[in-house]
């Protein structure tokens, strides 16, 4: 198995290439996301994987109240980010392996924007295990992947196009690995983003806590089958 310093070598040479891509549209459809599942102007929020920043550019514009502790394994990586966004005065970083983190309060969100797949599968429990004491009853650890089937195919088909560390993060192990830090599934969403079949996937966890049923108000209710009920005739099914 790589040690983290041959992981972070591979990341420091990896950086260049990432600054040539610079952002895309998988970034922009993770800020979708990170909207829909609730992250406010004022959201405090821990990104691990930041590599030279790209993803972080956008979240700095975005929490204009708030604050991002951004990780990276890639010394090289930080030191480029720290760089590029020099005036963005909302955000920290730090390089770790998230093995040694070390950083007080809690946060609102926290992202791992397609870096799980490429942290050894054997550290993902302690990992969860460590997130879930970063968190309060609210937060949200929000994850974007490849498809485990897409990395399938591309091990099989272009494995060159692989990073040093690059798994197939199937839904169960991951639920299995995050359920022992009592964290359980918001959401789980396969959609396609560069590909007509299902390449990327979207998953958000939450600590497990008690809830209070309160009932809709009957009208919302009926709203709501009314609109169900019309699209249902549209469909011509």
């Amino acid at each position: 198995m790589e040690t983290r310093e041959e992981i972070g070598t591979w990341y420091d040479g990896f950086a260049g290439q990432q600054e040539k891509t610079s952002v895309n549209l998988r970034h922009y459809r993770i800020m979708g996301f990170l909207a829909e599942a609730g992250l406010t102007r004022r959201s405090r929020v821990l990104e691990i994987g930041c590599g030279i920043g790209t993803l972080t550019g956008l979240l700095a514009k975005y929490l204009r109240k708030g604050e991002v502790i951004a990780v990276d394994i890639s010394p090289r990586s930080v030191e480029i980010a720290r760089k590029r966004l020099a005036n963005a005065h909302n955000v920290m970083f730090m390089v770790s392996d998230m093995t040694d983190f070390d950083h007080p309060g809690l946060f609102d969100f926290i992202i791992l924007p397609d870096v799980l797949e490429h942290i050894p599968e054997s550290q993902h429990r302690g990992l969860f295990r460590m997130l879930s004491d970063h968190m309060h009853d609210n937060s949200l650890i929000f994850i974007h992947i490849p498809h485990p089937r897409a990395i399938d195919y591309l091990r099989k088909n272009s494995p060159d196009q692989l990073q040093i560390i690059d798994q197939a993060v199937e839904a169960d192990t991951l639920l299995s690995d995050a359920a022992a830090s009592g964290l359980v599934l918001v959401n789980y969403v396969s959609y396609p983003l560069f590909d007509r079949e299902n390449d990327y996937a979207v998953i958000t966890l939450r600590k497990k806590k008690d809830v209070t049923l309160s009932p809709l108000p009957k009208r919302v209710i009926i709203t709501r089958k009314l609109i169900a009920r019309t699209r249902f005739m549209l469909s011509g099914i």
